[in-house]
């Protein structure tokens, strides 16, 4: 009997980078044995390439990377740069213009045509040239040209070269972000006539418009540009979608304000392995220890929990820090916490342990914490409480749902804002005061994930889901 076949679609994640979204694709594969998976993994650079980060499950057929910024191919014809005619002239002019219309479908299908244009010939020919100087006198004449010039074509460049790279064959196709991931995922269902899921961790278009705010790599006056265009890509990505899924509620009604249809949309919540985790025997150490299961990177704010936890070390003698999770993603960052707990003079106390397997660590640890300044809804909350940890987290993402919106069981954990380390490190030892109700927390928090977040539940409905698409 044929299986089915799902190509999974991830932008800068699986299989390269370990984290959330990648454990939870990994989950996803291992959990459909009955199923056969590709993936198509898109990646800024292939000088940004790494090493697979994960023993690949059996049912992974195939793993195809594509690069945002390399141009693979240029079919340079030196008398006619492009192979459009007015009418395709005029469907391209609309998505250069990043407005959606009833003629989006055939327009994507034409940047994705190799024979009609390479995306060198495109974005050096005349008409690109003339439709940015129309789009630069009607919008930014004040602004300096060459750098208007050189942002918007980036971005047609980058999202040409993804639209004109091969898409694997499959039965079905599941993008995990809108953005790039989301592009490929129309394509491949107007190019083959193929169901195509969207999940969405976070709301990306709002997380790249938050990234892009914050950049240095443009400049303040055409931010607009890149910011509008991942909206515009997320509004495609939602108006093909069959399925537009979040992970938690609030994530929902985002997509539905930015476009999503409300009949396609649903949440499905994460899951974890609730046995494996509780499985962990308490390990007791004789000191106070507090740790985190996250990636050295910015966006976890391992700043802010250092900061928490040196005030933390005043009150309480006898206290280590456990940063549990791989540091070679982001070397600089890396340095810059290392440098951090040198000045602080902690040397001593906190610990990184590199890539480890979480069981092995968990059963040391008295405290959870997560100082996160974006999340979506976070694995490793739900293992730690699994674990039957009391949890610390900034309220971000779902974590405050996670956490406290589970009124028949009661909160399993106390929520902080972003960056604010004092009030972290005042609750931390607010909890060292009162064992009893460390106790509390992590007792409610392993009733939570048992009754609302377990693995089973979560695969069991993408069963369900991918079934009706296979049918």
């Amino acid at each position: 009997m044929k299986r089915q076949v799902i190509c999974i679609i991830a932008e800068g994640s699986y299989p390269y980078v370990v984290g959330g979204v990648s454990s939870w694709i990994h989950q996803l594969i291992k959990g459909h044995p009955e199923k056969d998976f590709k993936i198509l993994s898109i990646l800024p650079s292939e000088k940004d390439s790494a090493e697979i980060r994960y023993e690949l499950p059996e049912n992974l057929l195939e793993i195809k990377t594509t690069y945002l910024a390399d141009v693979y191919e240029h079919k340079i014809n030196k008398k006619e740069f492009m192979k459009y005619d007015v009418r395709e002239r005029e469907l391209v002019s609309g998505f250069i213009n990043m407005e959606l219309s009833g003629d989006t479908e055939e327009a994507l299908k034409l940047l994705s045509d190799r024979m009609k244009s390479s995306v060198f010939d495109f974005t050096t020919s005349d008409f690109f040239w003339d439709k940015i100087c129309l789009k630069y006198q009607n919008e930014y004449s004040e602004k300096e040209f060459n750098n208007f010039y050189w942002s918007y074509k980036s971005v047609f460049m980058f999202l040409m070269n993804i639209l004109q790279n091969e898409i694997p064959e499959a039965d079905l196709y599941h993008a995990v972000s809108t953005g790039y991931a989301g592009m490929v995922g129309t394509l491949a269902k107007l190019k083959y006539d193929k169901p195509y899921y969207l999940t969405e961790h976070g709301v990306y278009a709002r997380e790249r418009e938050e990234d892009i705010i914050k950049s240095h790599w443009v400049r303040d006056e055409f931010k607009k540009i890149w910011i509008d265009y991942f909206y515009f890509l997320s509004k495609i990505a939602y108006k093909y979608s069959d399925k537009i899924i979040s992970l938690f509620k609030y994530n929902s009604q985002l997509q539905i304000s930015l476009g999503a249809s409300e009949n396609k949309t649903l949440v499905i919540s994460n899951g974890v392995d609730i046995e494996r985790l509780s499985a962990i025997k308490k390990v007791e150490t004789g000191k106070f220890i507090m740790g985190s299961v996250l990636r050295i990177v910015p966006i976890k704010d391992i700043k802010m929990m250092i900061k928490a936890f040196k005030i933390v070390t005043n009150k309480i003698k006898n206290t280590e820090l456990y940063l549990i999770g791989p540091y070679e993603e982001d070397p600089d960052y890396y340095e810059e916490c290392k440098e951090l707990i040198e000045d602080l003079k902690l040397n001593s106390r906190v610990i990184f342990t590199g890539k480890v397997d979480i069981r092995e660590y968990l059963g040391r640890l008295d405290i959870f914490l997560l100082s996160s300044i974006s999340e979506g809804q976070p694995l490793s909350i739900l293992e730690a409480m699994s674990a039957k940890l009391p949890v610390i987290a900034t309220d971000v993402g779902d974590c405050r749902g996670i956490l406290t919106s589970h009124r028949e069981i009661g909160n399993a954990g106390i929520i902080v804002p972003p960056t604010a380390y004092t009030k972290m490190a005042s609750e931390i030892i607010a909890l060292y005061n009162n064992k009893s109700r460390l106790k509390l927390l992590g007792d409610r928090g392993y009733e939570i994930v048992d009754k609302h977040y377990r693995m089973d539940n979560f695969l069991s409905i993408y069963t369900k889901l991918y079934e009706e698409g296979w049918g």
